[in-house]
C-alpha cells in the first residue's frame, strides 16, 4: 500500500478561496445542478438527489433515504430482509427514519425511530455533467453502537476528503437490539437480522451502485466498534461471499466478548418472561414500543457498555429454523480456518480505546457470556486471579486504584486482544495470499469528537492519546468542520493528520 505525506495544509488564503468558491457556486447548484443529481436505474426508475460541494469546491451528489430493503414489518418482522427493487420516480432529498432504539442508551427514556428503517445515504462524486467516465470505488460504512443504538450517519459529519479522493461513500441503517438480534426457537425466530440487513445492503450495492457511479467490483467494507464486529463476522458468513473486496476494521472484532452471545439463554428466557408473548402471530403484531421493556428483570438487556453484555447481539443459528443460517460457528472456532471471503484487510486501534467507558464501570453488568465448555471452576479461578493480582498492584503502589486496573484489563480484553488475535489468525490462515495490515492511531487532536466533545466533562484530556471513536474524525469530515475551516492555523496539525489519514484510507480502498 502506497503512503504519501502531504507537505501542505489549508492556509487562510486557501480557506478564503474555498469559501468564496462555495458561495459563488451556490446559486449555480440551486438553479442548474439540481438536474445533475438524477440517478437512472436500469428498470426505468429514477431518483433525485441533492447537489452539494465539498469544502474544496468539488461538486458531488447526496442521495438520502435510499431504500435498500423492503420494510421489515408485519410478516417480515424477525425475518431475513429482502432487497428492494426501485420503481417509479423517487425522492432522495430527505433523510429517512433510523431503526427503532432508545433515545439514550444509558437513561433509556423513550423509543425513537421506526421498524421501517432499511435506508441508505449515498455520496458520489459523479454528477450528470461530469466528464469522468470511470466508475468510482465504493466505501460502505457500518456504524457502531453495541448492536443496540446508532444509524448510518452516527459519528460522521460528511465525507469531503473521501469524495475529493474519488470515492463513493455509502452509509446505512440496520436493525438493532431486540428487533435486530432476538433469537428464540419457541417462535422460530433465527436471530442475526442486523447482520442479514448488512448482507442485504451489500447485495443491493452489487445490483444498483453502478447507477450512482460506483464500481460494484471495488467495494470496501468499513466497520467501527460494533460495526467492526459485524464486518469481521462477514468474513466467515457464506452468504456474504464476493459482496465486498476489501475490509477496514476500526476498534472492534468478532472475537470480542460483546460481539457474540455464547450463552443466549441467559437473556432471552428472562426477556420473554417479561414480554409474555403467547403465539408467533402475536409476536409479529405487537407495537414496536412493547419490545423495549422499561421495567422488569431484563433491564440489563439494553446495557450499552463494552464490559457489559447486551443480550441481543450476533449468536449461532440452527439450520433447522432457517436454511439461510448465519454464524453457525462460534468466532473462536471460525478464525481457526481461512475466511470464506479472502480480501485485503486493514485493522486499526486507537491509543486509549477504553478510556471513554471508565465513567460507566459501576453500571456494567458482568454476566458469564463465555464459551459453554468453560466450567464454573475455570471462571472462579480467573476471577480470583484478577482480584488477587489487582490487590497486589494496589498494595505495592504500582497503581492508584483497582478501577485503574479494571480499566486496563477491560481495554485489553474487550478490544486490544480480540483485534490483535484476529490479525494474527488471519495472517496465519491466509498464508500470505492476502495482505493484513495493522495500524495504531495515537494522534490526540481537536477533531477527536469522543474525547473533546462527548466525554470531555469527565475524561482528563491531559492524558495523551486518541480514544475509542476519535479516529473517525480524521477519516470522515470532523464534527467541528466549520470552526476548523475558519481557524486553520489553530487546527493546522489536525488538518495535516486528517489529509494523511484520508489518503492512507483512499489508497487502501483503491489498491488494497
Amino acid at each position: 500500500m502506497k503512503l504519501h505525506s502531504y507537505s501542505t495544509v489549508p492556509t487562510d488564503h486557501v480557506v478564503a478561496m474555498w469559501t468564496c468558491a462555495v458561495l459563488l457556486l451556490g446559486h449555480f447548484f440551486i438553479s442548474s445542478v439540481q438536474a445533475s443529481c438524477l440517478v437512472q436505474y436500469e428498470q426505468a426508475a429514477t431518483g433525485v438527489g441533492v447537489p452539494k460541494a465539498t469544502f474544496s469546491s468539488t461538486p458531488y451528489c447526496a442521495y438520502y433515504g435510499v431504500r435498500y430493503g423492503e420494510p421489515p414489518t408485519g410478516r417480515l418482522r424477525f425475518r431475513h430482509s429482502i432487497v428492494h427493487q426501485p420503481s417509479g420516480s423517487l425522492n432522495y432529498t430527505t433523510p429517512r427514519s433510523v431503526c427503532a432504539q432508545y433515545n439514550n442508551p444509558f437513561t433509556r427514556d423513550y423509543v425513537i425511530g421506526s421498524e421501517d428503517c432499511l435506508f441508505a445515504n449515498i455520496y458520489t462524486p459523479r454528477v450528470k455533467d461530469s466528464t469522468e467516465a470511470a466508475a468510482y470505488p465504493v466505501l460502505v460504512f457500518v456504524h457502531g453502537g453495541s448492536y443496540a443504538v446508532g444509524h448510518g450517519e452516527k459519528d460522521i459529519n460528511g465525507a469531503d476528503l473521501l469524495i475529493d479522493s474519488g470515492v463513493v461513500v455509502v452509509t446505512f441503517n440496520y436493525r438493532l437490539n431486540v428487533l435486530g438480534f432476538l433469537k428464540t426457537n419457541k417462535f422460530n425466530i433465527s436471530g442475526n437480522f442486523g447482520l442479514k440487513d448488512q448482507t442485504t445492503l451489500l447485495r443491493w450495492v452489487q445490483r444498483y451502485i453502478g447507477s450512482f457511479g460506483g464500481d460494484p467490483a471495488q467495494v470496501t467494507l468499513l466497520g467501527h466498534s460494533a460495526g467492526a464486529g459485524s464486518v469481521t463476522h462477514h468474513l466467515y458468513i457464506p452468504q456474504s461471499k464476493d459482496l465486498f473486496h476489501r475490509m477496514i476494521v476500526l476498534s472492534g472484532s468478532l472475537l470480542a466478548s460483546w460481539s457474540f452471545m455464547y450463552q443466549p439463554r441467559l437473556c432471552t428466557e428472562s426477556y420473554l418472561s417479561d414480554l409474555q408473548p403467547k403465539t408467533a402471530i402475536e409476536f409479529r403484531t405487537r407495537a414496536v414500543e412493547d419490545f423495549f421493556i422499561q421495567n422488569g428483570t431484563t433491564g440489563f438487556a439494553f446495557a450499552f457498555a463494552s464490559m457489559g453484555t447486551p443480550c441481543f447481539i450476533p449468536e449461532p443459528e440452527q439450520e433447522e429454523i432457517e436454511r439461510d443460517s448465519y454464524t453457525v460457528n462460534a468466532p473462536h472456532v471460525s478464525v481457526l480456518s481461512p475466511p470464506i471471503t479472502k480480501v485485503p484487510i486493514l485493522i486499526s486501534e486507537t491509543a486509549r480505546e477504553f478510556a471513554d467507558q471508565s465513567k460507566h464501570l459501576d453500571g456494567f453488568h458482568f454476566y458469564p457470556n463465555i464459551p459453554q465448555n468453560w466450567t464454573k471452576q475455570k471462571v472462579g479461578a480467573l476471577v480470583s486471579f484478577v482480584q488477587n493480582f489487582t490487590s497486589h498492584l494496589v498494595a505495592a503502589g504500582l497503581v492508584n486504584s483497582s478501577e485503574e486496573v479494571f480499566q486496563q484489563i477491560a481495554d485489553v480484553a474487550n478490544l486490544r486482544y480480540p483485534m490483535r488475535r484476529l490479525a494474527q489468525d488471519l495472517a496465519q490462515t491466509l498464508h500470505g495470499t492476502m495482505p493484513v495490515y495493522y495500524l495504531r492511531f495515537e494522534f490526540d487532536g481537536q477533531f477527536g469528537k469522543a474525547k473533546y466533545k462527548e466525554y470531555i466533562s469527565y475524561l482528563p484530556v491531559s492524558e495523551y492519546g486518541a480514544i475509542h471513536g476519535d479516529d473517525l474524525g480524521y477519516i470522515f469530515s470532523p464534527y467541528n468542520l466549520e470552526e476548523a475551516l475558519a481557524k486553520v492555523d489553530q487546527y493546522r496539525e489536525e488538518w495535516r493528520i486528517h489529509r494523511w489519514t484520508v489518503e492512507l484510507i483512499a489508497n487502501f480502498i483503491k489498491h488494497g
